[in-house]
């Protein structure tokens, strides 16, 4: 999970968003409302990842040790 410095994602070092945000919603249907803005990040050695941050507050009953304190997710690493 990427933390953050000085409000930017960090994951084996700095990383430097190259596309985004993708803003995906879904649950308006239902109730379980949820936003993402996506992002396509490079870390310091070339490779890519796949980011997220949450775009709404949290559920209740989410305490921000079980989603991350930094608001970035990673949710998965290219090739």
């Amino acid at each position: 999970m990427p933390r953050t410095e000085s409000g930017a994602p960090v994951y084996q070092g700095a990383l430097a968003l190259t596309a985004g945000p993708e803003r995906i919603e879904a649950g308006w249907w239902d109730s379980g409302l949820a936003g993402r803005d996506y992002f396509i990040a490079a870390t310091p050695e070339g490779a890519l990842v796949w980011i997220y941050r949450e775009r709404l507050p949290l559920s209740r009953g989410a305490n921000e040790e079980e989603v991350g304190a930094s608001g970035w997710f990673l949710h998965g690493r290219f090739g």
